[in-house]
């Protein structure tokens, strides 16, 4: 700063500090503004000019107070309380009984397409009169159920050639007081013939002590959702050849408290599809009279049928198996489902039967063995499944002369080293292909097992190839006396 500077600075600082001493026109504004950086730097020029002329007599400006220290960061907030948990749904209204039931819904059957169902327990003692068309269901948090009495009978619904929704029903077939009644179709609690869009769906069909749904020719029926609990078969479906329809997502209960003869049985149907079904327990209790199909004790039980789809099903702990693709069964495909075995059987599947073909097994698990090729049972395709049994692993018999098995993981789970990973029996005319590749075989006394009756006579046409073995006491066995038409390449 030069002299000129300075000298023209001075004054203005007397002048200041004398107003600000007389107070006149003076306030706490001014004094703030002298104590602000402009004016600091005035002060400090005059301090340290070399010349030191006329330093000025007024006292340094009080210094502006320290900042107060920025206050302690809050604690934070505590979390919000959870939501509370939504109420459960109410129960069920469950409804007085009425002893007129038959009357009382048939009322409202004849009311209109609609029919909404208080809640209640209805006695049946008669034929519910289903009109075409109609939707049935309880009314909204309505619980219904029709009852049969004790000394009725006959049938709950019995149809023809109609269309129908039944939904969120329980049907009670009262076997407990209708054991005389056992297997007799007169006493089926569903009836249905005909109609080509009849829905059923997340009803209850319990204690029927025949069929709880009888079907001929009703095509592309709907039967989902649904559970059926202690029937004596849940379902038997004549499909009279037309379009076989869906069962899908149903469970299907039995125990040994009640005699029963199957699940699901199905003849004649085209294109049947039984998908994502739970099931259990099927003549735990053996039913008196088997029926004139002869095989019984299964969830599933498909013959005469064609391009049936068996998939995505869980099923275990009948008295047989888990399912029988029977007689005349062509074309059908059964995957991803889980299979167990049967309390009498050590076989979880059975691909047999007179005129079974063309069938494809793949990527199923099998808690059980695979029987295929009694009298019946050829053209199959048995592909990435996994498959442990306490018996036979896959049991190739006679009739199942072209097969292909590969990608299969097989093991026993007998606790020992017995029976055989795959048994290929009489194999033992020239047109045998039977193509066995790639598969995983451990923990059986022979691992692929080749035989004859008798252990005499030829073997043909068997290829086996990139099949890997552990824990067998033979990896692959053919008796000594037995002749191999060509070698079997492994």
């Amino acid at each position: 700063m030069n002299q000129r500077t300075l000298l023209l600075t001075l004054p203005a600082l007397f002048c200041a500090a004398a107003l600000s001493g007389c107070g006149g026109g003076g306030s706490d504004e001014g004094v703030t503004a002298d104590t602000s950086a402009s004016a600091d730097t005035s002060v400090t020029a005059l301090a340290d000019d070399p010349l030191d002329r006329k330093r000025s007599t007024t006292p340094a400006p009080t210094p502006a107070p320290a900042p107060a220290p920025a206050p302690a960061p809050a604690a934070p907030a505590p979390a919000p309380a959870p939501a509370p948990a939504p109420a459960p749904a109410p129960a069920p209204v469950a409804g007085p009984s009425y002893s007129d039931g038959t009357a009382r819904i048939n009322a409202l059957l004849s009311a209109g397409t609609n029919v909404v169902i208080p809640a209640g327990v209805y006695t049946i003692n008669g034929e519910l009169n289903v009109r075409n068309g109609q939707v049935i269901a309880p009314a909204a948090g309505a619980q219904v159920t029709f009852v049969t009495a004790a000394g009725y009978t006959g049938k709950i619904v019995s149809t023809m050639d109609i269309n129908f929704t039944i939904r969120g029903i329980t049907f009670d077939g009262n076997y407990a007081a209708r054991t005389s009644l056992e297997g007799n179709s007169a006493a089926n609690l569903l009836n249905i013939v005909g109609g080509t869009a009849v829905v059923l769906e997340n009803n209850t069909f319990r204690y029927a002590p025949a069929q709880a749904i009888w079907t001929y020719r009703s095509a592309g029926m709907q039967v989902r959702g649904n559970t059926f609990l202690e029937c004596w078969q849940a379902m038997r479906i004549d499909g009279n050849n037309l379009a076989g329809g869906t069962i899908e997502n149903n469970t299907f209960k039995n125990t040994a408290a009640y005699k029963s003869l199957q699940h699901i049985t199905a003849v004649n149907t085209t294109d049947l599809v039984v998908r994502g079904n739970t099931m259990s327990g099927a003549a735990l209790a053996e039913a008196t009279t088997h029926g004139y199909e002869g095989t019984w004790g299964n969830s599933i039980y498909i013959f005469n049928s064609t391009r049936h789809l068996v998939e995505l099903n869980n099923v275990s702990g009948n008295h047989w198996s888990a399912l029988v693709s029977g007689q005349n069964a062509t074309y059908g495909t059964i995957r991803k489902n889980t299979f167990g075995d049967g309390v009498g059987t050590a076989i979880a599947v059975w691909i047999e039967q007179v005129g079974a073909h063309d069938i494809t097994l793949d990527g199923n698990t099998l808690n059980g063995g695979l029987f295929v090729g009694d009298t019946g049972g050829d053209y199959l395709t048995i592909t990435n499944n996994i498959i442990k049994s306490r018996g036979v692993g896959i049991d190739v018999s006679f009739a199942a002369k072209h097969a292909t098995i590969t990608g299969n993981t097989i093991s026993s789970k007998a606790g020992s080293r017995n029976d055989n990973g795959v048994y290929l029996w009489e194999k033992n005319t020239p047109d045998v292909n039977v193509q066995v590749r790639n598969n995983a075989i451990s923990g059986f006394d022979k691992g692929i097992a080749v035989n004859n009756m008798g252990g005499y006579g030829t073997a043909y046409g068997i290829q086996l190839s990139g099949n890997t073995f552990s824990n067998n006491n033979a990896n692959v066995w053919v008796p000594s006396t037995l002749t191999l038409a060509q070698p079997l390449g492994q």
